[in-house]
């Protein structure tokens, strides 16, 4: 596990919450993401969580990134609730994405896993021409945001 344990929490991530996570790459430092969305569809899952992870490595929980959407280190991402409830992601600050929109991409649009030349926005509806940046349409978790991070840094991915 590349992950550092933080803070279990039961709490439903929300729009617009603010989360930290530490590498052990990165020792007393803290990456950032942003709840972006609580509804996306993706095939059969309903809820998906879309979170946003920031190219922003920070001193403290308190060293926040510039939130615009063109300051993200991956794709918008699609997972459960398992970082925080695993204690992976930690909640560390709300903003309000309505009084903030270039926080957030005017459209999300991922590519199919098992046909990656079908592309589809956040709602599972086929699209034809996608804008960047272009996910993965699959639900995710913790892991797969710990494995997209550590590929995009160069570091070695996690063997557990």
């Amino acid at each position: 596990m590349n992950l550092v344990f933080l803070k279990k929490s039961r709490k439903k991530p929300v729009v617009g919450d603010v989360f930290v996570f530490q590498l052990i790459f990165e020792p007393e430092q803290y990456r950032f993401g942003m709840v972006a969305s609580t509804t996306a569809i993706f095939s059969s899952f309903t809820n998906v969580i879309l979170v946003y992870i920031y190219d922003h490595l920070g001193n403290g929980k308190e060293d926040f990134p510039d939130f615009s959407a063109k300051n993200l280190l991956i794709p918008p991402e699609g997972i459960n609730t398992l970082g925080w409830s695993r204690g992976f992601f930690e909640t560390v600050a709300h903003v309000d994405l309505e009084r903030n929109p270039d926080y957030k991409l005017n459209q999300h649009h991922f590519r199919g896993v098992a046909r990656p030349s079908i592309y589809y926005d956040e709602f599972n509806n086929e699209i034809t021409n996608p804008l960047e940046p272009i996910g993965m349409r699959g639900l995710g978790n913790y892991r797969t945001v710990e494995d997209k991070v550590c590929r995009k840094l160069g570091y070695p991915l996690s063997k557990d």
